[in-house]
Parts: C-alpha cells; sequence; structure tokens
C-alpha cells in the first residue's frame, strides 16, 4: 500500500478532457466544452449522445465519488474504509437498497431507462479508455468495477435516506424511557405559534402547540419489550411585478453537510428538442434539481415530512424460520444472511429480516422483538426517475407540477418561476396517509392499527400558485396550518430563516428586485435567536464585571453574524453554552451522547423541537420547558459568563481583538482522510472561514457544542432569470472535480464563502468563445 502520495501522482490522476475520443455506441457525437471553472457543457444532437456524454464527462470528474457512494448505498463500504464502514453496511444491507433501486429502473419508462442506459454506457466508456484512474483507487489498490444501469438509482437514493424522519423517532424512544412521556412532551411542542406558514405565503402559524403526552405513553408501552435500540435549504420566488424585468426570479440554496467532493455536480446539456441547467448528483443522469431549461426554472428545498414509520414488531423462530406476529397470526418473515467484506479485517454477517412494514433495522428478532422501518422509497418501486425526466423537459409551471406528481423520495418543497409570468410553490412526493401518532416514535406493528390507508393524492398536496403577496418563501418551515385534512409531520424546522427572508423581499417593497438582490437575501447573516437572547438579558438587572460588560455588548449589537463580528464571536460563544445547559437539563443521561454528536436523531429534536422552543421562551420569559429548580436568568447568566473566560483562553483577553470567522470555518473531510490520515493535507480542501450560521440564511450550520465547524451549509446557491437565463448565478462549495490534484478541486470556495457567484453560462457560442477545453467525442 502506498505509505504516501506526490504532486505527480495527483496530477498524473487527472483526466484528458481534449484529446478526441471515438466510441461505435455514439450515434453521431457530442462536444463537451468546460469552462473556465471545469464545468461542463454537453450538445448533442440525440439523446442517447447527450446523456452519453454526459455519463463520460461526470466520471472524468467525479468517478471516485460515483463508486464511494455506490458502496455506500448496496452495504460494501468497508470494502474501502475497513472496520469504521462495518455500521453503515450493516443498516444498509438490511434496507436493501439494491432490490428497490432495481425495481425504480424496471418501472421507469423507455425514455427514462434510455437516459440511464446511455449514461451509464458513457461511464462504462471512461473507464474502459481512461489512462489515468482518481489517485484514490492508486491508494487502495483496487480498480472501479463497472457501472451498472441500476447504479444510478442506488447513488441518488444514498444521498436521501439521511433525510428521513427514522433517527428521530427512534432517539424519541429512548428520551421517553429516559424522562417520562410528561416531560418529553413539554420540550416537544412542535411548530412555535405566530411563525410563518409556507402556504398561504405571507400567513402564520396561530394553531395550538402540540400536546404529546398520550401519543408518547403509548410509545412507551409499544417499545418496553425492546432490548436496546440501535441508534434543511431555503427558496423562494417572487413575483414579475416585484422585479425589474417584469418577469418572476426563484432563488435559493440547498444545505447538507459538506464534504470533499461537493454532493451536486453543476452541469449544462443540450440536446435535440431540449436544453437544461442545473445541479446533478454524480452518477444519476440529468440534472435533477435547482435547474432551469428554455421555459422555467425551479429549486427545492427538503420537505420534512414525515414518510417513514418504525414499527415493533414481535418475532419468534420456528422450525428454523423467523416469525412476525400480524393481527393474531404468525405470519413468515423474509429473511436471509448477507456477508460484509471488511477491508483489513474478518467478514461480518448480517441477518436481514423483513416484514410486510419493512427490513429490521434495530433490535433483534431472536429475543423476540425488534423495529422495522417503513419507508414510501424503499417499499416498492415507483417513477421518481420519469419525474426527473419530464421536469427536465418542462415548457411551462403546470408542465413542471404535472411531472413532479410521480415524485417519491425525499418528500421536496419545490419554489418556481416560468417565461410566462407564473411563479409559485408546491410539495411533491409520496406520503403515506395514517394517523399522527405514527409521528412520535414506534409503534406497534402486531395488532394492525397502525397501518398506512395508501398515499395522499397530488391533487391534495399544498400549492400556491402566483399569490397575491408576491412571493413564495420555503426554508423547512411548517408548510400548512392545523386545518389540513392530512398528517404531514410533527417536527417541522424553525421559522428563523424564513422569516428573515421573507423580511428581506418585504423590504423591497417600492424598488424593483434585481438578481443582485437575491445575492443579498443569500447573505444575509442576521439572527433571529440573537434578538431573543436580547430580550432574556434585557430583563436580568443585576449583572457585573465581565459578565456584565459582555452583556451590554450582547445588547447594543446588531445581532448581524459577520465573520470579523466580536459580538458574533461572544453571542455563539453565549448561545452555545446556554444550549449544553438546557441540554443537560432536558435530557437527562442522554445528553452527553447529544453534545459528542453521537446521535443524529438527538441533534434534530433539539434543532426541530427544543431550540426553537427555547428561542421563543427566552423572548417571552416563559419557563414551561425548563425542569423544576432551573430558571432562565441563572441558566443565561452563567451561559455569558462561562462563555467570556472561554473566549480569552482562545481568543485573548482583548475582546476587539475576537473574530468569529477565527473560530467558524469549513473543514470538509475527503472520504479517505481517516483511512490514510498522513495524507490528509494533500486529500482534503483547506479551511475558510465563514460567516453567519445554521438559524440565519446564510446557514453555516455547526452541531451543537462548543466546536464551531461549519460541518453543514449550503452546497449550492443558485439564481433562475426567465427573462434572461445567462443572467443567472450560481455557486458550490468546492468546485466541479472531485480529483485532488486539479484546479478545480477547490476554485469556488472562496467566492462560496463570500457569497459570490458565477454566472450560468447558457449560450453556446459564448460557452465556446472562453471555454477553458473542448472534446469532441465521435463515432
Amino acid at each position: 500500500m502506498p505509505a504516501n502520495i506526490t504532486d505527480t501522482d495527483l496530477q498524473d490522476a487527472l483526466p484528458d478532457v481534449t484529446s478526441p475520443k471515438s466510441f461505435t455506441a455514439l450515434k453521431s457525437g457530442a462536444t463537451i466544452r468546460r469552462d473556465k471553472w471545469g464545468i461542463p457543457h454537453i450538445k448533442a444532437d440525440n439523446e442517447y449522445d447527450l446523456f452519453f456524454a454526459q455519463g463520460f464527462a461526470t466520471a472524468q470528474d467525479r468517478l471516485f465519488q460515483m463508486d464511494f457512494d455506490r458502496l455506500r448505498c448496496v452495504g460494501r463500504i468497508s470494502e474501502y474504509l475497513g472496520e469504521r464502514g462495518v455500521s453503515q453496511d450493516t443498516l444498509m444491507r438490511r434496507r436493501r437498497m439494491e432490490r428497490v433501486s432495481r425495481l425504480d429502473y424496471a418501472l421507469a419508462s423507455a425514455e427514462a431507462t434510455a437516459a440511464i442506459d446511455a449514461y451509464t454506457d458513457g461511464v462504462n466508456a471512461f473507464i474502459d479508455s481512461t489512462e489515468s484512474l482518481p489517485v484514490e483507487y492508486k491508494l487502495l489498490g483496487v480498480k472501479p468495477e463497472r457501472w451498472e444501469p441500476w447504479h444510478c438509482v442506488v447513488v441518488y437514493k444514498v444521498r436521501n435516506t439521511a433525510e428521513g424522519s427514522f433517527q428521530g423517532k427512534l432517539w424519541l424512544a429512548r428520551l421517553i424511557a429516559e424522562i417520562g412521556p410528561e416531560r418529553a412532551a413539554a420540550i416537544s411542542p412542535g411548530y412555535q405559534p405566530g411563525n410563518l406558514l409556507t402556504v398561504p405565503p405571507g400567513e402564520r402559524y396561530s394553531g395550538p402547540v402540540l400536546n404529546a403526552i398520550d401519543y408518547l405513553r403509548s410509545v412507551v408501552e409499544a417499545s418496553s419489550m425492546l432490548v436496546d435500540i440501535e441508534g434543511g435549504s431555503n427558496g423562494w420566488a417572487i413575483a414579475g411585478d416585484r422585479t425589474e424585468s417584469g418577469l418572476p426570479l426563484v432563488a435559493g440554496d440547498s444545505h447538507r453537510g459538506l464534504e470533499a467532493p461537493n454532493v451536486y455536480y453543476q452541469v449544462h446539456l443540450i440536446g435535440p428538442d431540449f436544453a437544461a441547467l442545473g445541479h446533478s448528483i454524480p452518477g444519476v443522469p440529468m440534472a435533477l434539481h435547482f435547474c432551469h431549461n428554455e421555459h422555467v426554472g425551479w429549486g427545492m428545498t427538503h420537505g420534512g415530512v414525515d414518510t417513514q414509520d418504525l414499527f415493533v414488531e414481535k418475532f419468534r423462530e420456528t422450525d428454523g424460520k423467523t416469525e412476525y406476529l400480524y393481527r393474531d397470526t404468525w405470519v413468515q418473515a423474509d429473511a436471509a444472511t448477507e456477508t460484509v467484506h471488511v477491508r483489513g479485517g474478518d467478514d461480518v454477517h448480517v441477518r436481514v429480516v423483513e416484514t410486510h412494514h419493512g427490513p429490521v433495522i434495530a433490535g433483534d428478532p431472536a429475543q423476540g422483538a425488534a423495529i422495522t422501518l417503513a419507508d414510501p422509497g424503499s417499499r416498492e418501486g415507483t417513477m421518481w426517475i420519469d419525474a426527473a425526466y419530464r421536469a427536465m423537459k418542462a415548457q411551462s409551471a403546470d408542465d413542471l407540477e404535472k411531472a413532479m406528481e410521480t415524485w417519491t423520495d425525499r418528500v421536496n418543497n419545490y419554489p418556481y418561476a416560468d417565461v410566462h409570468g407564473n411563479f409559485g410553490y408546491t410539495l411533491r412526493g409520496r406520503i403515506p396517509m395514517r394517523g399522527s401518532e405514527n409521528g412520535w416514535g414506534p409503534v406497534a406493528g402486531w395488532t394492525g392499527e397502525h397501518e398506512w390507508r395508501g398515499y395522499i393524492p397530488a391533487a391534495e398536496l399544498p400549492r400556491s400558485r402566483n399569490p397575491q403577496v408576491g412571493w413564495a418563501v420555503t426554508c423547512n418551515q411548517r408548510i400548512v396550518d392545523e386545518t389540513y385534512p392530512h398528517y404531514l409531520t410533527n417536527f417541522y424546522g424553525s421559522g428563523f430563516r424564513a422569516e428573515r427572508i421573507a423580511g428581506r423581499i418585504a423590504g423591497l417593497e417600492g424598488s424593483k428586485a434585481s438578481v443582485a438582490d437575491m445575492s443579498a437575501i443569500h447573505a444575509d447573516v442576521t439572527s433571529v435567536p440573537a434578538q431573543a437572547l436580547q430580550k432574556a438579558l434585557g430583563r436580568i438587572e443585576s449583572l457585573t464585571g465581565k459578565t456584565g460588560d459582555a452583556a451590554k455588548r450582547l445588547l447594543k449589537w446588531d445581532c448581524v453574524l459577520g465573520a470579523d463580528s466580536p459580538e458574533a464571536a461572544l453571542y455563539e460563544m453565549v448561545a452555545a453554552q446556554l444550549s449544553s445547559a438546557v441540554v443537560r437539563a432536558c435530557y437527562g443521561s442522554l445528553a452527553e451522547n447529544m453534545l459528542s454528536s453521537l446521535d443524529p436523531g438527538a441533534e434534530e429534536h433539539f434543532r426541530r423541537q427544543l431550540k426553537p422552543a427555547m428561542v421563543t421562551a427566552l423572548e417571552s420569559g416563559d419557563e414551561t420547558i425548563l425542569p423544576d429548580g432551573f430558571s432562565w436568568n441563572v441558566l443565561v447568566t452563567e451561559s455569558v459568563s462561562t462563555a467570556v473566560d472561554e473566549l480569552e483562553k482562545r481568543l485573548g483577553s482583548d475582546w476587539k481583538t475576537w473574530r468569529w470567522g477565527d473560530m467558524h470555518g469549513s473543514a470538509q473531510q475527503h472520504p479517505l482522510a481517516a483511512t490514510f490520515p498522513e495524507l490528509a493535507t494533500a486529500l482534503n480542501p483547506p479551511r475558510i472561514e465563514t460567516a453567519g450560521d445554521g438559524d440565519t440564511p446564510y446557514a453555516s450550520g455547526s452541531k451543537t457544542g462548543v466546536d464551531f465547524v461549519t460541518g453543514s451549509g449550503p452546497i449550492n446557491r443558485y439564481i433562475h432569470d426567465p427573462s434572461n437565463w445567462s443572467n443567472g448565478r450560481w455557486i458550490v462549495p468546492l468546485g466541479a472535480s472531485g480529483h485532488p490534484g486539479s484546479p478545480h478541486y477547490a476554485d469556488q470556495q472562496a467566492m462560496w464563502a463570500k457569497v459570490e457567484t458565477i454566472p450560468q453560462l447558457w449560450d453556446w457560442d459564448e460557452i465556446g468563445s472562453q471555454a477553458e477545453t473542448e472534446q469532441q467525442l465521435t463515432p
């Protein structure tokens, strides 16, 4: 195994993106022009050659990432990562993603499967013809396996399974067992009254806070037999009568964990009867999200809808067969044993068991009980691939909404605008119909009382076309009010970012919005929770010394989280100390795992339930969510005092020299950096400071605690202008290439951190006049 890699190794791994290539499978050929940021613009006169060239170009830039994601989703990543990958492989084997991916591919239309097949041929053409593979293969001493059509489906699914709700429900079951249903209900009040709804745009939630004590008691009953349980985004559209051009604008950004390479891959496709520009998933044809074609542009945010249910099943072993109880009848489960091969270690055997609800993901059926996962994207094949294909060819907002009717996994919010002057919002995805009690945690699977009753019809999903208020904003906030007839979720995101974006749009009243104004909204770093903390500080009269001085600085501050701001550094440290104190007070013995980032379900509960309730309580002084013996005055005072001491240790005694950017920065990790720590410097992109935090539209998120690393954030920013698509702008963290030795590995990173953007080059002649490279693929 290589002990190191040299600069020469990194350069030798770069693909040839200029020499003409000939492949007999092509019909007439394709042209790949890469602009000065390395983004591919691809043109062909037939769809086969177009998608072949897209597969070829994507493999040139991102082959190892595609391969890595493929192994992750089918439960084989231990072959690359060793023992570090075993727990992930175990879960993915149990979830049986290969089976449902093959079903999705089989259900897709002839046109959609033709696109996948052509893309697959292009990937394999690169693997077969290249003289230089990504450097990661040299490190691992392996070669990539051939790409298969269903792999295009599975690499999309691995990017979306983590956005489901099952981890939060697993953790909530632990919380209830730890602190009881009454306290769990008190710190899980749901969306706060007074915050913005998505539909109707501009309206605010006035319904009740949640009172889930009875539901949470049922979780205790359903889960009592278990020995153990294992353990967002901005988008908006603005009406044409509010813009400079007279046509609508659509803009936004998608928030996920920051990875190296970046999750999304910018691409521009020009075919025989359509052109589309947007963000693709490496390994998947077309431009799936945050796209525009000649007629309509759209963004996407995670809908946050609860589509995954957990069922506690009763099992028994009879005559070598695994059976589960359902409505007083023992039914044979589908069971098998699979083998995980571990790099540098022994094989691991995984028992895979599935009921009609879904696969076992926690617990051990051999002990009599376990939890199964029901998920619309994993139960049976669906036609989401056709939704993406038809959306890419939509000629209007109506066409886009119609195309998305077969979208499945995950449920998404779509803001959109078209060249005909229409704009709006629609929710699309496959949402099971059932009672809201399923949303609080594992429910009894053996009784038949919690079964799904089909899926919410597309015509009944929330939408808004050309709303009178003149805009639509979707930032993972609550979608509809309590009168909506179907259960969507108990766990919406906070309304903090939506509040700021809606306020910025309202602030444009009397002027005409431009593309530059959209970028300014992306860059907003004013903190709503900081304003609530100021209210709490204003009620405390006895602060003295350094603590009193710090409180005075915060009370005079404008709540803008600039990278150069001393007050921003102070606020963030106070907020971290206060959040940690509240977590310890409310979560009992589960707090330390949550603060150590060992349980994603706990982080989800804090972010969507406890923190919004905490911010509302800080503003009003209400202490309902705090256990007996705790008060906001004491918690806030102690947090300010501790924060000042901690900042003096980290940044020095002169508060004027403190900078938020010195504490808060990106730290993307190459997937092999932990396996080869001595090569981390060569593999990882450089750190860069960031402003804002996860509560602002800038959306530079850190996990709860005091490390402040920007671990999540916008993995793209985009602005689409239907009046002239060439006015569009976009940016991603890092860059187009996945090769650590490429000049395009991280050439967009600094601009991304400053909320600068690059043009969405649209005109083919203009692209040609400034292309960095051009490559011809011929028959």
